[in-house]
């Protein structure tokens, strides 16, 4: 799993694209955004300056481009734009451990096969024994399959078959993370005990000092944006968002936390049915209800727009009920990204 390709990446896409007149599952525009910015983040060299970042965005890529094989589109575009965060991390060269939350089952779910909370305690106990040092790829490989594990867990029926390749996938980046952990204890290396035994070297000349000073004082701009681009739809003739569109915007909402500095912009859109002035107040509406769930979720409002398109820029043909659910849908993309 953790070797899937561009090739399959596409061949994914591909599927999609001919599924497309029965669902709208449009998932493949998140997994190539995601691989598009984990080039970026190489090039920019984030994976020297954040391993950890760097490959737990590879991670998520490959959780995202799972899900998608397993017709999990929301699923999906919630590991995709985990994908990107943490691509923009490795590219500002973020020396920091993500959160990690513990994880919620569905009560009366009865006796659970794996458990959770055991994993969550083991990663927290090699967390703090300093994995982010020693061994950052593995400890972001199975954080990254912990996540995927507990959202498939989530679910009120998760799928047998997925459960256990997110577990085995988990256990194969913990164990050596766990033992490269016990290596460094047991044998006291500079990544865990933070001691590291400096060379004595010649005195260079001033004027090569200030010169090393000034370049490290300058970052290399990254003009490449994090496009956090979702899409969520709505019931004929609603506004109010749908119960399985909440994790998909409470991970943009993580997101906007993250990176305080990017604003948002929401598109409200109607299909074809009624007249244009009311689409076009009922574009608005559904546009206001994405900032509302937002601003509840403690983003700023000052850094969310809305605009309603109503009648007009549809996707979908609305002849049928599936292309005029395709279109009763709002969009929101980042506007504005941080940049070194």
């Amino acid at each position: 799993m953790k070797n899937i390709t561009i090739l399959k990446v596409l061949t994914v896409a591909i599927m999609f694209s001919a599924s497309a007149q029965q669902m709208d599952f449009r998932v493949s525009e998140g997994i190539a955004e995601s691989q598009r910015l984990i080039e970026v983040a190489y090039k920019a060299g984030g994976r020297e300056k954040s391993p950890y970042h760097f490959e737990k965005a590879r991670a998520y890529r490959d959780l995202s481009v799972l899900f998608a094989s397993e017709m999990e589109e929301i699923s999906s575009k919630i590991f995709a734009i985990k994908s990107m965060n943490s691509a923009s991390k490795s590219i500002e060269g973020s020396a920091e451990l993500d959160k990690l939350s513990e994880p919620v089952l569905p009560p009366n779910r009865g006796k659970a096969t794996i458990d959770l909370r055991a994993i969550y305690a083991n990663l927290q106990k090699i967390r703090e024994e300093k994995a982010f040092n020693c061994a950052p790829k593995e400890l972001a490989n199975a954080e990254a399959y912990y996540e995927g594990l507990a959202h498939e867990l989530s679910k009120e029926r998760p799928k047998a078959s997925l459960v256990q390749a997110l577990y085995d996938s988990f256990l194969s980046n913990y164990l050596p993370a766990k033992e490269k952990v016990d290596v460094a204890k047991r044998e006291s290396l500079v990544c865990y005990t933070g001691k590291v035994e400096l060379p004595i070297v010649q005195a260079e000349p001033e004027e090569l000092i200030i010169q090393k000073l000034v370049e490290l004082q300058e970052p290399a701009r990254v003009e490449e944006p994090l496009m956090v681009r979702a899409r969520i739809h709505f019931d004929f003739n609603k506004a109010n968002i749908k119960k399985e569109y909440i994790p998909l915007l409470k991970e943009v909402a993580k997101v906007l936390k993250e990176n305080p500095n990017i604003n948002l912009r929401i598109e409200g859109y109607t299909d074809d049915i009624g007249t244009k002035a009311y689409n076009q107040k009922l574009a608005l509406k559904r546009a206001m209800a994405v900032k509302d769930f937002l601003v509840k979720e403690g983003i700023n409002p000052e850094r969310i727009q809305v605009v309603g398109f109503g009648k007009e820029k549809y996707i979908a043909e609305n002849a049928t009920p599936i292309g005029r659910l395709t279109n009763r849908r709002a969009e929101f993309i980042v506007i504005q990204v941080p940049t070194q």
